[in-house]
This record gives C-alpha cells, structure tokens and sequence, in this order.
C-alpha cells in the first residue's frame, strides 16, 4: 500500500495553499519602522540589507526584507512538476532539437529539412517596448500568403526544391509566433488567479447573502412563536388559530423542524 505523501508536501504543492503566517507581520506600522530603520543606517529602499544590518531588526521587520532572488538551477513546482529558472530561457535549445529531428528521417536516416530556427522580432528586455500583438498578426497573414504559395508550389511541381524552402518559411513563423505566445504566460497566469480570486468572493458574497436570508427567516420564526405564544392559539399561515394544547405543541414542533432543514440545506 503507497504511503501517503506528507502534510508538508501537500501544503506546498496544493492548488492555492494557505498565506504564510508571517503575513501579519506587513502592517503600516511596521513598514514605517523598517523605512525608518534604513534611513538611520542610509540605505536605499531598493538595496539590499547586510546580514549585519538584518540582525539588528526585530523579529517582525525581518518579515518584510524580500529574500533574495532564487538561483537560475533551484527548483520550484509547476502543476506538480519540478522545473527550474533556467527552463524558462530553454527555447533557442528546444529549436535546436526540432532542426535535429528534421535533419535526419527516423527510418531511412536521410535528411528531411535542413531547417534553422530564425528569431524574426527583436529581443527585448522591456516589455511595453514591444508590440507583440503587431507581430503576431504580420506572422499570421505570413503564414497564411506561404501556405497559398506552397500549395502552388505543389501543384506544379511536388519534387521541387522551392517546396522545401516554403515549408521552412512556415515552420520559422509559426514557431516565432509560439515564442510570442509564450511570452504572454505570465500575464496568463496573472489574469487566471485574478478570475479565481473573484470567483471566491462571489462565493462568499454568496454564503454570507445566504446566512442572513436564514437568520431573518429565523427570526421570522422566533417572532411567530413568540405571537403564537398565548394559550390554547397558535400562528398558522400568520392568522392565530384557537386549537388544544397537543395540536399547538405539534404545529412548533413543524414549524422548527422546517427552520432546521432551512438551516441544514435538506
């Protein structure tokens, strides 16, 4: 039988763990101690503190120095997969393994493309310096204009040299345009824990818009107990009824097991 995997691993790779228990710790008073605490020591907001420095923080304000950055080989967890930094910057790699593939045909050994991959937008580190959408869209009716003159191509001539350079021309396109699609994943993900957080609030807004229906239909029962409470009457339908004793204690004894199956959700 599998033993189970440990509490700790399930905390790290569980789909929205819990917050740190440190984030309490991020109040305004203690972010006005720590910007206090690096003005007296002249140290800019965004540099780094020595380790002497962070010794000399209490407990509380250590919370709020960022860690230093992960090394390019630490691994972190991905949808339950191990992956590194460095995997992210793997794609001129990735290409490289495509041009191996076509280089040589799996069964006959022959070559079947002898194709590169070309980076046909410029490379930026800025990301607003770049009009991704732009170059998606000049790739796209690329792709498309190749595609006709490849068909062309074809129905003149299957054996053609020029077959062989309009496919490569479509596969460095398309795999241009994956590279930029790539680069919107973070924004991706970004977007996606947005949806998901309002999703939560709704529901919330839900569960809470549901507890007071209940409590004022709880109350409404209370109040019909309380008018129904004289003797030998009892509040049927919001009209007081003159009936026995017996019939009285059975109608509230209806009336609360209804409120509790309310309560309940049977």
């Amino acid at each position: 039988m599998a033993q189970p995997a440990p509490e700790d691993e399930d905390v790290l790779t569980s789909y929205f763990p819990n917050p740190p228990p440190f984030y309490k710790h991020f109040t305004p008073k203690n972010l006005a101690a720590l910007a206090q605490f690096q003005s007296a020591q002249d140290t800019a907001p965004d540099t780094p503190l020595t380790t002497a420095q962070l010794l000399q923080l209490p407990t509380e304000l250590r919370y709020l120095v960022p860690p230093a950055p992960p090394s390019p080989s630490a691994e972190y967890s991905v949808f339950g997969k191990k992956t590194t930094v460095n995997a992210l910057d793997d794609y001129p790699e990735a290409m490289q393994a495509i041009r191996t593939r076509l280089q040589t045909h799996p069964v006959t050994g022959e070559v079947v493309l002898d194709w590169s991959y070309e980076q046909l937008y410029p490379s930026t580190t800025s990301w607003s310096s770049l009009d991704r959408q732009a170059y998606l869209f000049r790739f796209l009716r690329s792709i498309v204009l190749s595609y006709v003159e490849l068909l062309g191509v074809m129905a003149q001539d299957p054996t053609s040299a020029a077959k062989d350079e309009k496919l490569k021309d479509v596969l460095t396109l398309a795999l241009n345009m994956h590279a930029l699609v790539n680069e919107y994943r973070p924004h991706q993900a970004r977007e996606t824990l947005i949806r998901e957080m309002e999703r939560q609030v709704e529901r919330k807004k839900g569960e809470v818009e549901g507890v007071r229906r209940m409590g004022e239909r709880v109350r409404e029962v209370l109040a019909g107990f309380e008018r129904g409470g004289g003797e030998g009457r009892v509040e049927v339908d919001g009209v007081g009824t003159e009936v026995g004793d017996e019939e009285r204690r059975t109608q509230r004894q209806r009336e609360m097991w209804g409120v509790m199956d309310e309560v309940l959700g049977h």
